[in-house]
C-alpha cells in the first residue's frame, strides 16, 4: 500500500511537472494593449455603429504611485478619423492609480462603406510611459501588445 502512495505521488508531480502550456512568468514590469477577449488584434463591420472598449494593462507589483502611459491611434490610408471612426477616450494618456491595472480606449465605429483595396486599419500603439521602467508590450523581442491593430472589413 506504501509503495503504491509513492509511486501515485511520483507520477502526479511528475505530470504536474510537464504541462506545456504554461505561461512564461515575466520578472519585470510591462504594458500591454489587448481587447476584451485578450486578443492584440480585432475586426469590425463596416456597417458597425458601436462604441468598442479596448485595454491597456499593466502587469508589475503592487505600486504605489500613479503610473501614466502613452498612447498614439493612426489609420490606414482607407479610413479617416471622424467618418469611420471616432477615439471617444481624450487625450493620448491613461493614468493608472495604485490597485488599477486595466485601463480602456474606446473607439466608435461609424457606418461607411470602405475600399478593400486600401488599408482599412486603425493602430492603437504605446509610445511609453511616465516611469521609464515599464516595458512596452510583453517582454522579449517580438513585443507582442505593444499595439493592437483593429481591421474594418465588409462582413
Amino acid at each position: 500500500m506504501r509503495l503504491k502512495l509513492t509511486l501515485l505521488f511520483a507520477a502526479a508531480a511528475l505530470l504536474t511537472g510537464c504541462v506545456k502550456n504554461e505561461l512564461p512568468l515575466f520578472d519585470e514590469p510591462f504594458v500591454y494593449l489587448e481587447t476584451s477577449t485578450g486578443s492584440d488584434n480585432a475586426v469590425v463591420g463596416a456597417d458597425m455603429r458601436a462604441t468598442v472598449t479596448y485595454y491597456i494593462a499593466i502587469s508589475c507589483p503592487a505600486f504605489t504611485e500613479p503610473v501614466g502611459v502613452n498612447f498614439t491611434v493612426t489609420c490606414g490610408d482607407g479610413l479617416a478619423e471622424g467618418v469611420d471612426y471616432e477615439v471617444v477616450t481624450p487625450g493620448n494618456t491613461v493614468s493608472f492609480l495604485p490597485g488599477i491595472w486595466r485601463m480602456p480606449v474606446r473607439i466608435q465605429w461609424k457606418d461607411h462603406a470602405i475600399d478593400e483595396s486600401k488599408d482599412n486599419t486603425v493602430t492603437i500603439a504605446l509610445t511609453g510611459t511616465s516611469t521609464g521602467t515599464f516595458t512596452l508590450g510583453y517582454p522579449g523581442p517580438a513585443a507582442r501588445g505593444s499595439k493592437l491593430v483593429i481591421t474594418k472589413k465588409n462582413l
